[in-house]
């Protein structure tokens, strides 16, 4: 019985699976870029509160207008952060479900292999017993004559 060879499905498969791994590494980077711009963002918050408290009552007016500027720049930034780790959360089942799938082919593969070792020395076996009953029957062939 001759099986299918799976060694380059499994080789289409690992190569899924890097596919994955790269994109989600760049969603990764992507989220992190975006953790960062919040923290800058804050950081900029602080030093203008801190700018202003210490500035002249007349030049505060302005900061009222800032922190509305603010708090809409904060709310995409949290959203754009949602959205990333939404990404995130697929592409890793993506990872997870591509890597199972190559897994299941790579133990099939190894099943397969190891069964046609099985297989192979049992047909060696097979041959090694006809050839030892094969030179018994003319050693006796000889010997009765």
């Amino acid at each position: 019985m001759v099986k299918k060879d799976l060694h380059s499905l499994i080789r289409l498969r690992k190569w899924d699976v890097d596919e994955k791994q790269r994109n989600l590494a760049t969603l990764l980077r992507h989220e992190e870029s975006v953790l960062e711009r919040q923290q800058a963002h804050e950081d900029e918050i602080k030093a203008e509160l801190a700018f202003a408290s210490a500035a002249p009552v007349e030049l505060r007016g302005t900061l009222s207008g800032y922190l509305a500027r603010a708090d809409e720049m904060r709310g995409r930034l949290v959203q754009a952060l949602l959205e990333v780790q939404m990404r995130v959360a697929h592409a890793q089942d993506e990872l997870a479900e591509s890597y199972r799938k190559s897994k299941t082919l790579e133990v099939t593969q190894a099943n397969r292999d190891k069964e046609e070792l099985v297989e192979e020395g049992r047909r060696e076996e097979a041959d090694l017993n006809e050839i030892g009953l094969t030179l018994f029957r003319r050693r006796k062939e000889i010997e009765s004559t």
